[in-house]
């Protein structure tokens, strides 16, 4: 076994704008009369929503998991392995290579996870805006069940209150991934990188959070931003990551050609 070698870490920067209200929730121990049947998660020290790290993963692997055709009808994650039979994964697999194994036991090869994603925090500036104005950093939206018969709201199931995050707010993302040379000085994880960014399309046209068919969770990817290894190696991918129809057999070349120039290895001194 070949141990993969670390080439170094390229990072993603990004405005996540919320363009309908947008729930992902906390969960809640307690009833209240009068309060919020459905709040949303919250920084426990300032009170203000956020967005998980594993929400924004979590949603993308199952993006890419369609989009690779590697649903499992089980419903587990692509890679699960709940028993202890020994298990063998290609290791040139995108979706493993991207977001890790949850295999129990697997002979794998490709060395470990190479995405991180940051909880995303509000941006400050639509935050301070916001507070200045004496306005709320959330909205409660209120639900019904209609009785099919009568075409009204349901008199046995009572309004529910579900707390969102409105439309127009704005967190500021962040996602580090790790590229590995793993005997092709790295060419595969370029390829997962922009198949990974293609995600992101793959994710402003369906939904984040909760109730997405039901209007929920609409968002937009705005200054986008590849950080290379140099300082200087920076590109905006706004006009790069939408629009190409994605290939499970090879990314968009333009998104690749990208990637390859600011995440290059430099040439060693002589």
């Amino acid at each position: 076994m070949t141990i993969p070698r670390l080439i170094g870490r390229a990072r993603l920067t990004a405005n996540l704008d919320v363009l309908s209200g947008l729930h992902i929730g906390a969960g809640k121990d307690t009833i209240e009369i009068g309060g919020i049947d459905n709040p949303v998660i919250k920084n426990p020290h300032t009170g203000e929503p956020y967005v998980p790290g594993s929400s924004l993963k979590g949603k993308l692997r199952y993006l890419l998991e369609w989009a690779f055709n590697t649903v499992r009808e089980d419903g587990h994650p692509w890679g699960f392995n709940e028993n202890d039979r020994q298990q063998i994964f290609d290791s040139g697999d995108p979706v493993l290579r991207i977001f890790g194994t949850p295999a129990k036991r697997t002979t794998w090869e490709a060395g470990p996870t190479r995405l991180i994603v940051r909880d995303a925090a509000l941006d400050p500036k639509w935050r301070d805006e916001k507070l200045k104005r004496g306005l709320a950093l959330t909205e409660d939206k209120t639900e019904v069940v209609i009785d099919r018969i009568s075409g009204k709201a349901h008199d046995r199931v009572g309004p529910r209150q579900t707390e969102r995050v409105p439309a127009g707010a704005v967190f500021d993302v962040e996602m580090v991934f790790r590229l590995y040379d793993t005997g092709d000085s790295g060419a595969r994880d370029w390829a997962c990188l922009a198949w990974l960014i293609q995600g992101l399309d793959l994710l402003e046209q369906d939904a984040l959070g909760g109730s997405g068919s039901r209007g929920y969770g609409r968002v937009r990817f705005s200054n986008l931003t590849l950080h290379g290894f140099d300082k200087d190696a920076t590109h905006s991918l706004d006009n790069t990551f939408r629009g190409a129809r994605f290939n499970p057999k090879a990314p968009d070349p333009q998104l690749l050609a990208l990637i390859e120039e600011a995440t290059r290895e430099a040439p060693m001194a002589a």
